[in-house]
């Protein structure tokens, strides 16, 4: 898509890509609404659709020759609550006045707490990070789905750089961040999963209670079907 009738103009990630670090330290927890088929810490490959920093391809080294048919980064998204976790997922397209959660959305979800194992170190795309890099998050983190092939090319930029993921704020949930880690660099036994996660969002569990009492704080009905 051309940049005509985009919602915004995305800038090219900026070179050097000298972003400035953040560090998750060790023992923190993140929190990952996901499909209970696949485990909590387990990363995506590349299945479905394209999202704001997924999926793109690695080559081997940050050098001109290297191959741009490289293999697919698996990523895996996750939040520093589950509130921001679920506003990140299964809220994501609901309108920020209020709205109607059907069902479908979320009755085959699940809260996972994961635990890290190590220090992450993440691009910074929040706060001073975003202004050493000259970018706003209107620009990057808030924007639409219309220029996600955009906004991609700034994860692609973090990961050949060398770090462990990028970390920007919610725009859904502006008090809480909000993380996208690299599969080559994170391991799945570097995020432990714990008995901290909520669990199934499904009618009568103990998540569905939760899940109810949040959104009604947001003015968003819950539909069983």
């Amino acid at each position: 898509m051309s940049g005509a009738g985009r919602s915004v103009v995305v800038p090219p990630p900026p070179s050097p890509f000298d972003a400035l670090g953040h560090v998750v330290p060790a023992g923190s927890l993140l929190h990952r609404v996901h499909d209970p088929k696949r485990a909590g810490n387990s990363f995506n490959p590349g299945i479905g659709s394209p999202t704001r920093f997924a999926f793109f391809r690695s080559p081997a080294v940050l050098d001109s020759t290297a191959d741009p048919d490289g293999p697919v980064v698996p990523v895996l998204y996750a939040a520093s609550t589950a509130e921001a976790a679920v506003c990140e997922t299964i809220l994501h397209d609901i309108p920020l006045g209020g709205g109607v959660l059907p069902g479908r959305s979320y009755m085959s979800r699940t809260e996972t707490a994961l635990s890290v194992s190590r220090d992450l170190n993440l691009a910074m795309l929040m706060g001073p990070g975003l202004r050493r890099l000259s970018v706003t998050p209107q620009q990057l983190t808030a924007t639409d789905a219309d220029v996600y092939d955009q906004t991609v090319l700034w994860a692609q930029q973090a990961h050949l750089v060398g770090f462990d993921g990028v970390v920007w704020m919610s725009a859904r949930d502006n008090t809480s961040e909000a993380y996208m880690l690299f599969g080559d660099r994170v391991a799945e036994h570097e995020l432990e999963i714990t008995d901290d996660g909520i669990g199934p969002f499904a009618p009568g569990t103990p998540g569905f209670s939760w899940l109810s009492a949040y959104c009604s704080t947001v003015k968003i009905e819950l539909l069983i079907v």
